[in-house]
C-alpha cells in the first residue's frame, strides 16, 4: 500500500507550535469573513429522516456523571404504524461522527432506513462532545472540565445511559447493536463495565471494528501519535480541549469547496482519504458536500490522544494521565485498567476492509481472534474497501449492508 502524496509533505513540516498555531489562527480569521452558513448541507438528522419521509423522535437523556445526550430514533417505515413487538436496534457512530452517519446518504442506501424497511425500531446515538451532545446539567462547568474525557466515559456512562432508555421505551428487555469504528470499541469496553448489556444483545455487529490499533497507518493519527506529548501540552496551555468540531468552518468547507461544479473537489477526496482511506469505487461524488456538512461532528483532544496512546502502546487500556497521582485519582491505580475480552460474551459478527488505513487487517485479526463468541469474520469482498466505505458506500446493500440483515435474521 503506497503512502499518500499528503503524508510526506506533513513530515517535513517544521513543528515550531507558536508559529504554528499563529499561522493557523490567521487562515481562520480569512475563512470566517467568507462564511456563509449552508443549511442545505448540514441539516439535523431528525430533519433529514422527515425529509425522507419516515417518523423521527428525538430524545434527550443525561448520564449519571451529568452530560445531556441526544438519541434520534425511527420507529417504523414509511407509512407503517408502530407496535411494541418490532425488534430493536442500536446503531453507533464512530470517532468524529455522529448519528447523522446512519441516514445522510438517503433512503434506499443508508442502514437506519433500509433497518427501518426492515421491521426495526431504529435507535441512534450521539457521545459526549459530538453536535448533538454538546451539553451538561452544571452550566457552569469550564471548558477544560467539560472536555476531560476519552472513549473510556463513552462506555462507562454514555452507553449504559442511552441503552437504557432505548430498553425503557420500547419496554423490550433484549437489542441487536451494530457499531462502527469506535462504536465498536466503546461496546467492547462497555461489557467490562455493564455486564448486563452483553447478556441483552441479541447480536452485535462490528464495522471496522477495533480495540487496539498498532498498525494504524491513517497519516491523521500517525502524526498524532507520535507528537501526542505535545499535543497535551498544547491542550493543557491554549485551552483547545475540543477537537474538530463540526463549526463554521467545516460547514464553509463542505459548501464552498466540495461542490460538484468545483475542481477542488479533489481536495476533499484527499481529506477523506487521510483520516480512513479514499476508495474511488465506493464514494459518491455529489454527496461529498453532504457527508463533510456532518463530519468531523466534534470530540475531545483527550480522546484523540487516547488513539494516540494505543498506536503507541498497542494496549487495550484506559487513558494514562501521564502521573501516578492523576492516575489514582481517576482509576485508583497508578496505572490505567486494562480491558478484557472474555466478558464480551454476545454473539460477535465482524466486517473488515482491505485498505483500511484506521483498522488494519493485522488489527482486527488481532481482535477476531480474542473475542469468545465471533460467528462471523467477513472480509468486504473488495481490496480497496476502506473504514469510512462502512457508511457511504456505493454498493453496501450487496456488500455489507444485505448481509448484515440477513445475519440478523438468525438472532
Amino acid at each position: 500500500m503506497e503512502t499518500h502524496s499528503l503524508w510526506n509533505e506533513i513530515v517535513t513540516w517544521n513543528m515550531d507550535y507558536k508559529s504554528t498555531i499563529l499561522k493557523i489562527m490567521n487562515i481562520l480569521g480569512l475563512l470566517q469573513k467568507r462564511y456563509i452558513k449552508d443549511p442545505e448541507h448540514s441539516k439535523p438528522t431528525d430533519e433529514m429522516i422527515i425529509d425522507a419521509g419516515y417518523p423521527a423522535e428525538t430524545h434527550t437523556v443525561v448520564t449519571d456523571d451529568g452530560y445531556i445526550l441526544t438519541l434520534h430514533r425511527i420507529p417504523h417505515d414509511v407509512g407503517g404504524t408502530y407496535n411494541r413487538t418490532r425488534p430493536v436496534v442500536f446503531l453507533q457512530h464512530g470517532l468524529l461522527s455522529s448519528s447523522a452517519d446512519w441516514v445522510v446518504t438517503g433512503p434506499g442506501k443508508a442502514l437506519a432506513f433500509l433497518l427501518s424497511d426492515q421491521g426495526y425500531d431504529v435507535w441512534m446515538g450521539n457521545y459526549r462532545g459530538n453536535t448533538y451532545s454538546h451539553h451538561h446539567v452544571n452550566k457552569d462547568i469550564d471548558k477544560k472540565t467539560y472536555w476531560a474525557f476519552t472513549w473510556d466515559e463513552m462506555a462507562e456512562h454514555d452507553l449504559p445511559t442511552m441503552l437504557s432508555h432505548m430498553m425503557v421505551v420500547t419496554g423490550q428487555d433484549t437489542f441487536y447493536y451494530i457499531g462502527h469504528s469506535m462504536g465498536t470499541l466503546t461496546y467492547y469496553t462497555a461489557c467490562n463495565y455493564h455486564h448486563w448489556i452483553q447478556n441483552a444483545t441479541r447480536l452485535m455487529v462490528g464495522y471496522g471494528a477495533h480495540t487496539a490499533v498498532p498498525h494504524i497507518i491513517s497519516p491523521v493519527f500517525k502524526l498524532l501519535a507520535y507528537f501526542a506529548n505535545n499535543l497535551r501540552w498544547i491542550s493543557d496551555n491554549f485551552g483547545v480541549n475540543k477537537f474538530l468540531p463540526s463549526n463554521w468552518l467545516i460547514q464553509w468547507w463542505a459548501s464552498e469547496v466540495c461542490t460538484a461544479e468545483m475542481i477542488t473537489q479533489g481536495v476533499c477526496r484527499n481529506i477523506l482519504f487521510l483520516v480512513g482511506g479514499y476508495n474511488k469505487n465506493e464514494m459518491n461524488n455529489t454527496m461529498l458536500p453532504y457527508l463533510l456538512g456532518h463530519v468531523p461532528a466534534g470530540t475531545s483532544v483527550m480522546n484523540m490522544l487516547h488513539y494516540g496512546q494505543s498506536v503507541n502502546t498497542g494496549a487495550w487500556a484506559g487513558f494514562d494521565f501521564g502521573s501516578d497521582q492523576l492516575n489514582l485519582r481517576r482509576w485508583n491505580s497508578t496505572r490505567p485498567p486494562t480491558y478484557k475480552y472474555d466478558v464480551i460474551t454476545a454473539p460477535v459478527a465482524l466486517f473488515w476492509g482491505e485498505n483500511d488505513w484506521l483498522v488494519v487487517p493485522e488489527d482486527e485479526a488481532a481482535l477476531a481472534g480474542k473475542l469468545p463468541n465471533l460467528v462471523l469474520n467477513q472480509r468486504v469482498d473488495e481490496d480497496a474497501y476502506t473504514h469510512l466505505d462502512f457508511l457511504w458506500g456505493m454498493h453496501n446493500m450487496e456488500k455489507v449492508y444485505g448481509p448484515t440483515m440477513e445475519l440478523m435474521e438468525k438472532y
